[in-house]
């Protein structure tokens, strides 16, 4: 790689993938062979015949009987708030025959204002009675749906918790976040205070039609026929359309949140390599997908809208114009009669107008209950929680595997074990050796029934395990697996999570002695104790805060603290320091004693006292017998011995200096490439800032953000405004329209006839209007709120992908909260900057317009009624929005809180299964739900209170405005087209507002080359007061190979923390020298580094996508280059004998491969960037001695031509026998350096370590 290539860093300006024109800092360019959809022909399919209303009632299932009682009360209530507005219609008509005959007689001045008042009290009335109705529907359909929600999240992952683990191999686990947090909130928006409303709004469309046919049915059906056919088509098919659309894009999007999860959970694999283009790259494709999905709706905006307005204007049109000539002929007794019809019709246009936005709540909804039901529904064929099953009192732990062959349902033509036999005998040691791949950890995925072979037999104290209980058998086999998984939370807990049933009913304190007791026999005690809180200490996410070693103590404590009859141990021993494993092991061994034991290892020390050792390859056994009777066939044992015996004086080079002479110049280029391009990019520091806290905005506030961060948009939101404009115009017309139409009938017939035909086609000229307005605006509003989605999902993803370290540090910024967050919040916003944004400033301008046109007419009964009603109904609508605005703002962080209990746990599913901790994690998941609903309901009774003001008090500013301007028209201040249009104008703003509140650094150093770590000292952020480094000083030159080595959690990982810069010392420098690092561009100086950690990191897709992620997005490799990387890593073979070779799926994790698969696919892209600077933390530990032996020449190799420093953290010292300089590090100082036969020669710790792994001399 070329010193003045640019990796990482900025994302180039000309991205293909950049619909909306944003700022070019979160643009990703997609290389032409990666812009294939992520989704499947077979996938998109499947699709169509997902969703439907089917998935939405079902949802209702899962509500308990309280529940249901609930939603009927709510449904009950909710039909009532709605029917109350037209039957207000008929008071409004008595109001207005009063009015106009008030007109035509001002005599009758004592008597007219006498009825004003008694019909006010009506409107009080109905004020009272929406008030509680809405209340009561809006409180009781909220408390339904979050517990009925709740018991839909505790069986979505109590089913996905019983799934086989074939499923996961399948499908992948990252989207569990998406889908507990993501969609659940869908759901509940669906079925709570959205359904209600919808509720109210069908109520009070269908309840203003039964008004006008009770009042006149012959007018009334004339317009009923006029508009609600017509209507209900279009609102079907395109509802119909809608939800099959909006089930697309969950899938897709789901499908990105596991991606996303992927790259947080390895957020130190990913910024190592500086993959985070190559992430987004990835992510990109199924926002491009989803983009594209969801451009669909622009059709189905574009007809739905403007035609449901045309209909029901027109058909107001019609209603006016046929009932001025029922009042002339006499079949209408009074004008009232007329406008109570006119009224009630304009009541169901309100309905509609709300009914839509509503509606897509329930198709999301829908779509989202899709993709929950479609993993609910899946059987799985080993249930973990099945009851069904022998569960006997004793087990001996007998066990036969007889002629068993096996493939992997993922690659069913790739045969893992082929007529395999093996006895292990009850109450012995049996250990499984040989290379990486040969199928030793599939004996343990079949031993634990995570898989069933596909012939042969495998057999349990005589009994097939297919006839033993699922939970029973793997409460009597324990596993420490070769990568160990903890869990969120604290050392006690993680422990515990071993405990039988009957251990977890004992008293705390006989819990805690049992968890300190397995500790002392796993050699982790002492540690724990030096924690900040002991037992009781969190050990952050994957137990980021411990070391390899650490975790790897603690899972063995967990694995031994049931006291299993049989015990499983795949490499449980390879993250430990010799003196460590040394103790380990001697505690193992006297666990082990009386129990079947099955160790799988690489490292041969650990086995040599094993009763039988059993040498695999290709997926049989080759060679078995004791470590003396194998030593003594002299064969495939005895080979890998001679490989390990740290015993003979290897020859080692001791004179580099003309290779570190030739390569000097290189590393001080690598500095000045750095210096210059570092200058480029400044300004990227400043993202630091988001990680000190949240910004909190208002709404209004927050669009203008939005719209502000869109200047290249000006002209389509200018232009979109101007639609608003036209719609809203609407309604300060219809205003005007109805005061003429009311005048029409008190003229004389000659001028009438003429001037109501007129009256009525204005009206048609205003559903015209609609169509013309809505039509371009709905689609203007989907296409712009899908590019808002596809802009602020990547900015979300792209930032949160180039944090610092310390940022992921937090318990709130888990990979699983982290996920559910990218996947909602974009979501949030796009709510409501859609359609809804549209409406919200529809209402804006028409609450403006009729509030001004109310002021032009008369300004007395204008302020009136603005001060009585339109501000009161403002400010409850307000502080509602606010307090629903917090309350969302909590429960999101709380349900992220559950999303991540629930992701780490499927992340883990091999470890929950093996330990049986389904309930467990079911408890703890149900516990954090359990906060979210207890601390909603405090709140939903203010809330909903103040809400069910803001939708009633229009009664109470009708009432006024009645009351006061009978008394202005019976003084003669005002006529009555002035009332008319005055009071109308208003009442349209005061009912608009109420629909308003319902949608709611950089430079490069100069000089020499070395590679200093001077007098540094560290403390990670969240232990300021337990400092890991003390004092550490390393001089490493071009070239070299330095090893670190010590006991566990002794400061050596953390070491290579600070040389990738995931974070800063909290003391003394680390140099370039002479130049601190820290002025460096992460991202720069990363790019010529490459990492391979202890626990290897594989993500969805291929091979050729996982080892290409060690290059920069614009340096796409070429098949040479994988080929020669794969073959550095001793990959090439196996990956050949796959039948799709590179192109082979990795699955979820690497899952479809071994621990040492996935290592040396790790290595290979290491070394496909060929770094300058090579960082191995446990690179090797998961491979056989031969693969490990080749490897490791093979980077020797490259390291003395290419000058490339490599500084490897190691326990299995026979990696390091050949390092320039090995530093022994303890409790978080030097303690001894030098080369290997110096620190031989002086006999300390580094001579003891040395000893703990030697194996019999005598091999030759």
């Amino acid at each position: 790689m070329s010193f003045n290539d640019k990796p990482g860093g900025s994302l180039p300006p000309d991205s293909p993938g950049n619909f909306d024109g944003g700022s070019s800092d979160v643009r990703v360019a997609i290389p032409e062979e990666l812009e294939k959809s992520p989704i499947t022909a077979d996938e998109k399919e499947k699709e169509k015949e997902k969703g439907g209303s089917g998935s939405y009632w079902r949802i209702f299932t899962y509500a308990s009987t309280t529940d249901r009682i609930l939603y009927v009360i709510a449904v009950i209530m909710a039909i009532a708030s709605g029917a109350a507005l037209p039957l207000m219609t008929i008071v409004f008509g008595q109001f207005t025959t009063k009015f106009n005959n008030f007109a035509r007689d001002p005599s009758q001045g004592e008597q007219f204002m006498r009825d004003i008042n008694s019909f006010v009290l009506y409107f009080i009335y109905f004020f009272v009675g929406r008030f509680s109705a809405i209340f009561m529907a809006t409180s009781c359909a909220t408390i339904a749906a979050t517990r009925t929600v709740r018991s839909l999240r505790e069986e979505f992952l109590k089913h996905l918790l019983r799934m086989d683990i074939s499923h996961f191999d399948k499908s992948g686990t990252g989207k569990t976040a998406s889908q507990v947090t993501s969609n659940a909130n869908r759901i509940n928006s669906g079925i709570a205070q959205k359904l209600v409303m919808l509720i109210q709004a069908i109520s009070m469309f269908f309840a203003s039609f039964i008004v006008a046919l009770a009042v006149q049915w012959k007018l009334a059906l004339i317009t009923l026929v006029s508009v609600i056919p017509a209507t209900m088509v279009v609102a079907g098919i395109c509802f119909s359309i809608d939800e099959k659309i909006e089930t697309a894009t969950t899938k897709i999007y789901s499908q990105a949140s596991e991606l996303a999860q992927e790259a947080f959970s390895s957020i130190r694999a990913v910024q190592a390599f500086s993959a985070q283009d190559r992430m987004m790259v990835k992510y990109e494709k199924y926002l491009v997908e989803a983009h594209r999905v969801g451009d669909k709706k622009s059709p189905l905006y574009l007809v739905f809208f403007p035609f449901s307005f045309f209909f029901t204007y027109a058909g107001t049109a019609l209603a006016f114009w046929q009932g001025y000539r029922m009042f002339r002929s006499g079949e209408i007794p009074n004008v009232g009669t007329v406008f109570t019809v006119q009224m009630a019709m304009l009541m169901a246009t309100a309905g509609l107008t709300v009914i839509s936005p509503y509606t897509l709540a329930i198709s999301s909804a829908s779509a989202a209950a899709a993709e929950l039901f479609e993993v609910i529904d899946k059987p799985s064929q080993l249930d973990s929680l099945d009851t069904s099953g022998d569960k006997p009192d004793t087990c001996h732990g007998d066990i036969e595997i007889s002629h068993v062959s096996f493939a992997y349902p993922t690659r069913p033509s790739v045969s893992v074990m082929d007529d395999f036999s093996l006895r292990f005998p009850a109450g012995k040691t049996t250990a499984l050796v040989g290379a990486s791949g040969s199928g030793k950890s599939t004996c343990v995925g079949l031993l634990e029934r995570w898989y069933e072979p596909l012939s042969g037999s495998i057999r349990l104290d005589g009994k097939e395990l297919c006839e033993y209980n699922i939970k029973w058998l793997r409460s009597q086999v324990r596993l420490v697996q070769q990568e160990p998984v903890l869990f969120s939370g604290t050392v006690f807990e993680n422990v515990a999570g071993g405990f039988l049933d009957e251990q977890r009913a004992l008293p705390d304190a006989q819990q805690r002695e049992l968890v300190r007791e397995a500790c002392v026999l796993s050699n982790a005690h002492d540690f724990i104790s030096q924690l900040p809180n002991g037992y009781d200490t969190q050990v952050g996410e994957r137990a980021g805060k411990l070391s390899g070693g650490q975790k790897q103590r603690l899972a063995i404590a967990r694995s031994i603290i049931s006291q299993p009859k049989v015990l499983l141990l795949d490499e449980a021993t390879s993250a430990l320091d010799p003196v460590a494993e040394a103790i380990v092991q001697d505690a193992l061994n006297r666990v082990s004693k009386g129990r079947t034991t099955i160790t799988i290892a690489h490292r041969l020390s650990t086995i040599q006292n094993a009763d039988k050792i059993a040498v695999v390859s290709n997926g049989q056994v080759v060679e078995e017998g004791t470590h003396k009777e194998l030593i003594a066939l002299d064969r495939h044992y005895a080979a890998l011995v001679r490989a390990q015996d740290l015993g003979e004086n290897n020859k080692k080079e001791t004179d580099h200096q003309s290779t570190v002479d030739t390569n000097d110049h290189q590393l001080t280029a690598l500095k000045r490439t750095i210096t210059a391009a570092s200058q480029a990019h400044a300004s990227a520091e400043a993202k630091k800032a988001a990680t000190e806290g949240t910004l909190h905005y208002g709404m209004f506030k927050c669009i203008w953000l939005l719209f502000s961060e869109q200047p290249d948009m000006t002209w389509k939101y200018a232009l979109a405004i101007c639609l608003c404009a036209m719609a809203a115009a609407v309604y300060p017309v219809q205003a005007i329209l109805f005061s003429r139409i009311l005048n029409v009938f008190t003229l004389p017939r000659s001028e009438a006839d003429s001037q109501a035909n007129f009256w009525a086609l204005m009206f048609f000229v205003v559903a015209l209007n609609c169509i013309a307005a809505y039509a371009p605006l709905g689609w203007l509003a989907n296409t712009e709120s899908q590019k808002m989605s596809h802009r602020y999902r990547r900015e979300a993803m792209h930032l949160a992908l180039h944090q610092d370290m310390t940022f992921y540090d937090h318990e709130e910024n888990s990979s699983g909260a982290l996920a559910a967050k990218i996947d909602a919040v974009p979501q949030d916003i796009v709510d409501m900057m859609s359609l809804n944004a549209s409406l919200m400033v529809v209402v804006i301008i028409n609450v403006i317009g009729c509030s001004v046109l109310g002021l032009a007419y008369g300004w007395k009964l204008s302020l009136v009624v603005l001060a009585g009603g339109m501000l009161p109904l403002a400010a409850a609508g307000y502080y509602a929005m606010r307090l629903e605005s917090q309350l969302d703002e909590s429960n999101g962080e709380r349900f992220a809180s559950s999303a991540s209990v629930a992701s780490e746990a499927v992340g883990a599913i091999r470890t929950i299964a093996s330990l049986t901790m389904e309930r467990q994690v079911l408890k703890k998941f149900n516990e954090k739900l359990s906060e979210v609903v207890t601390s909603s309901f405090r709140t939903l009774a203010i809330r909903m209170m103040l809400f069910s003001v803001a939708q009633s008090l229009d009664f109470l500013s009708m009432a006024l405005g009645f009351w006061y301007g009978a008394r202005l028209l019976a003084r003669g201040e005002y006529t009555i087209t002035q009332f008319y249009v005055i009071f109308l104008g208003v009442i349209f703003a005061g009912q608009a507002a109420g629909q308003f509140f319902g949608f709611t650094g950089n430079h490069g150093p100069d000089g020499d080359s070395d590679l200093i770590l001077d007098d540094v000292h560290f403390a990670y952020p969240q232990q300021q007061q337990h400092p890991v480094l003390k004092g550490i000083d390393i001089n490493i030159s071009p070239s070299q190979f330095i090893a670190l080595v010590g006991a566990s959690g002794c400061g050596k990982s953390t070491v290579i923390s600070l040389l990738e810069r995931f974070y800063d010392p909290t003391s003394g420098r680390l140099l370039l020298h002479p130049t601190d690092i820290k002025s460096f561009s992460p991202t720069l100086y990363r790019s010529h580094f490459s990492l391979v950690q202890q626990e290897p990191t594989l993500y969805q897709g291929s091979i050729r996508d996982n080892i290409a992620l060690g290059l920069p997005i614009s340096n796409q490799p070429t098949n040479d280059d994988l080929i020669r990387a794969c073959t550095l890593a001793n990959a090439h073979d196996f990956i050949m004998s796959l039948p799709e070779g590179l192109d082979t799926p990795c699955g979820a994790h690497g899952s479809q491969f071994s621990g040492g698969q996935r290592q040396r696919i790790a290595i290979a892209r290491a070394l496909i960037r060929n770094p300058r600077v090579l960082l191995l933390d446990e690179a090797t530990s998961a491979l056989d001695t031969l693969s490990e032996r080749m490897v490791q020449a093979a980077i020797d190799d490259a390291r003395r031509e290419s000058g490339r420093i490599t500084v490897a953290v190691a326990h299995r010292l026979s990696t390091v026998v050949h390092a320039d300089a090995i530093y022994v590090f303890d409790a978080g100082r030097i303690v001894e350096q030098g080369t290997h036969q110096e620190l031989l020669a002086k006999r300390g710790r580094y001579f003891q370590m040395c000893l703990a792994q030697s194996l019999d001399r005598g091999v030759s």
